[in-house]
């Protein structure tokens, strides 16, 4: 093989633009693959992340033991209630045919309530009393467990000593209204128990706490903070504008006090004679200006 032969298999290639701009486009393609399988990827992390979030808040929500309190109590309030309900509405006629057993049924479930309201009020009237002793006291460290509370987001609210004390009152509203109604309940029969007495309690017992709810959330405890950042940028003008009339007023350079308008604008010899006017009248209306 002679060297010509070598010298033309080793030729360059015709174009060397050509080479680089295959090189650069491979490269582009190559990085957009990635993105794409990066993107992928996020999608596929994302509804992990948040299964996984809500489990772990499932999971320390049932290791509080006063979750699995609560949710036993509201499981046996449903279906106390319901069976209520049935044999009120005349549901279960089919099944109790005997008007003894439709009343048995009735007051075994009324008594099972009562017996579960009364037991949630006597739980939470201790925390309450606390509460209404903390208003009443109103210490500073009182003053932040009683916003932790009620406030929303724990921070100040106008007059919301005055506000906190209606919705602690209401809720002790609730509490003494059950007791009422406990005591009507377990001290008289059904045929014997008054009605107008067992209406009046159960109505208040239901409507106080709802009450202090809706008054928690949609009333000035449950806002936020507006009209004392408006204050705030009021008393900011205020102040700015005080500063600018001060500043307006001319002062006097050697001894750093104000000097009268009509003094300012008058010759030196002038300023002399309107100066001992003014200082044998002290009834003068002017400025107090330090001299």
């Amino acid at each position: 093989m002679t060297s010509s032969a070598i010298v033309g298999g080793l030729q360059e290639p015709a174009n060397p633009a050509d080479s680089k701009t295959n090189l650069n486009m491979s490269l582009q393609i190559s990085s957009s693959r990635k993105g794409l399988l990066t993107e992928e990827k996020v999608e596929e992390t994302i509804p992990v992340t948040k299964f996984n979030g809500i489990g772990k808040i499932c999971r320390e929500w049932i290791n509080n033991p006063m979750n699995i309190a609560l949710v036993l109590w509201l499981t046996c309030v449903a279906i106390s209630g319901g069976i209520l309900f049935l044999v009120i509405t005349g549901m279960l006629d089919n099944v109790l045919t005997k008007k003894s057993q439709r009343d048995l049924w009735f007051e075994v479930n009324n008594q099972i309530l009562n017996a579960l309201f009364t037991l949630m009020c006597l739980y939470q009237h201790p925390k309450r009393f606390h509460h209404l002793f903390l208003l009443c006291r109103w210490k500073p460290k009182d003053i932040s467990i009683l916003r932790k509370a009620y406030c929303k987001n724990g921070t100040y609210k106008p007059n919301e000593r005055a506000h906190l004390m209606a919705v602690v009152l209401l809720l002790h509203v609730n509490c003494f209204a059950q007791y009422a109604l406990c005591g009507l309940n377990l001290g008289y029969k059904r045929s014997e128990r008054p009605n107008v007495g067992v209406a009046i309690c159960l109505s208040t017992a239901i409507a106080a706490p709802a009450i202090a709810g809706v008054y928690a959330i949609f009333g000035p405890l449950g806002k936020e903070r507006e009209e004392a950042q408006n204050n705030n940028t009021t008393n900011n003008g205020a102040s700015s504008l005080s500063e600018k009339s001060l500043s307006s007023i001319p002062r006097n350079e050697g001894t750093g006090g104000c000097v009268h308008p009509t003094l300012a604008s008058l010759p030196h010899e002038d300023k002399a004679t309107q100066f001992t006017t003014m200082a044998t009248y002290p009834m003068w209306s002017g400025p107090r200006c330090k001299i």
